[in-house]
C-alpha cells in the first residue's frame, strides 16, 4: 500500500520544490538589474557598422538603464572571437553580444568545428538593418558591377575581393559560379579594415556593409557598383540592387542584433531589450544611424527567434548547393 510518504511520492515533492525555487529566484535575480556597468561585446573591429552601431544605441540604452555600457571590440574569426567569449560568460545580463548576421548563420554552414553554438545563445533583439554595397576605388575604371564582372572573367584569377562576413562570402561566391568567374577572396577582421584595404589598392572590390565607406563615397574615393540590400538605398538612389542588375537570387538584407548567454532571466531580458527599443524608437537616434549608413530595424525576441531560424536554415541551404 502507497502512503503518502512513499520515495514516489516524495521524488515528486522535492522534484516540485526545486522547480518552484528555480523559477523563483530566476524571477527574483534580476528585478534590481542592473546594479554596475555592462560590457557590450561586439564581435567586429573598431570602426565596423556593427561597432558603429553600438556606440549610437549604447550611449542612450545606458541613460535608460543608469548605468554605462561599455563597448568593448572583439573582432575576428568573421564574428567568432566575440561570439566565443560571450557564450562562456555567465548570463546575467552584464555581458551582452553584439553582431553581424553571418556570425550567427552561415558561419555555422561553413565552419563545423565552430568554439560556439547556437544553443549557446538567447536570441535579445535585431537591431538595425546594414545596407551592404559592392564597391571600388573612386579611381577605378569600373563603373558598373558589369564593368567589374567582365574584366574579371578575362583575367581568371587575378582580381581580389575584399570583406569580412562568411554570409557575404557565400553570397558574392554564389554569383561568381553562376558568371563562372574565379576570384580571389581576401578575409578581414572588421569592414574599417576592409576599406583601408581597398584605397590601399590591396583588393579591387569591395563586399561589405556601407558605414564605414561612407565618408569615403562622400569624398570620391570609393565608387559603389551595386546594392547587396533588396531595395534601393534613398541616401544612394542611383544605385542598383543585384535583383535590378539580374541577379535577383543574390540579393541579401544583412542586420545586427543582440543575443546574451543561454539562461538569462526573464526580468534581466526584458529590461534590457525594452532600453534598446526604446532608443531605437528615437528620430534623433534613427536619424544618426542613417547618416553612419544604416537604419533601424527593431524586433523583439520572439520574432527574431523565429527570424534567426529562417535566416540559418536559408544559409544552411546556401552552403550545400554550393558544394
Amino acid at each position: 500500500m502507497k502512503t503518502l510518504f512513499s520515495k514516489s511520492n516524495l521524488v515528486t515533492f522535492f522534484g516540485t520544490i526545486v522547480c518552484f525555487n528555480f523559477l523563483f529566484f530566476s524571477f527574483v535575480w534580476g528585478l534590481d538589474y542592473p546594479t554596475k556597468p555592462i560590457n557590450l561585446i561586439v564581435a567586429a573591429s573598431p570602426g565596423s557598422a556593427t561597432d558603429l552601431h553600438a556606440r549610437i544605441l549604447g550611449e542612450v540604452a545606458s541613460k535608460d538603464l543608469g548605468v554605462p555600457i561599455l563597448i568593448v571590440c572583439k573582432g575576428g574569426g568573421m564574428g567568432g572571437i566575440g561570439a566565443t567569449f560571450v557564450a562562456k560568460e555567465k548570463p546575467d545580463g552584464y555581458t551582452i553580444l553584439t553582431t553581424f548576421s553571418g556570425s550567427m548563420t552561415s558561419n555555422f554552414a561553413l565552419f563545423p568545428d565552430l568554439t560556439y553554438k547556437r544553443a549557446d545563445f538567447v536570441p535579445l533583439f535585431r537591431s538595425i538593418i546594414i545596407p551592404v554595397n559592392i564597391a571600388v576605388k573612386g579611381d577605378s575604371p569600373y563603373k558598373s558591377l558589369k564593368d567589374f564582372l567582365d574584366a574579371a572573367k578575362k583575367s581568371p584569377g587575378k582580381l581580389r575581393f575584399g570583406t569580412t562576413s562568411a554570409s557575404l562570402v557565400l553570397v558574392w561566391e554564389g554569383l561568381l559560379k553562376k558568371e563562372g568567374i574565379d576570384m580571389i577572396q581576401m578575409t578581414y577582421k572588421g569592414a574599417g579594415d576592409t576599406v583601408h584595404a581597398l584605397l590601399g589598392g590591396h583588393i579591387d572590390c569591395h563586399i561589405d556593409p556601407l558605414g564605414p565607406m561612407v565618408p569615403h563615397v562622400e569624398a570620391g574615393k570609393v565608387r559603389l557598383l551595386a546594392s547587396i540590400s533588396s531595395k534601393r538605398n534613398k541616401n544612394y538612389p542611383d544605385v542598383p540592387t543585384l535583383k535590378e542588375v539580374g541577379y535577383s537570387d543574390f540579393s541579401r538584407d544583412f542586420w545586427n542584433g543582440f543575443f546574451a548567454p543561454a539562461g538569462l532571466p526573464e526580468p534581466i531580458m526584458e529590461k534590457f531589450v525594452k532600453a534598446f527599443e526604446n532608443a531605437l524608437s528615437l528620430p534623433d537616434v534613427q536619424a544618426r544611424l542613417d547618416k553612419a549608413g544604416f537604419f533601424a530595424a527593431f524586433i523583439g525576441p520572439q520574432e527574431f527567434a523565429n527570424f534567426w531560424d529562417e535566416e540559418y536554415n536559408f544559409y544552411m541551404t546556401l552552403a550545400k548547393e554550393k558544394k
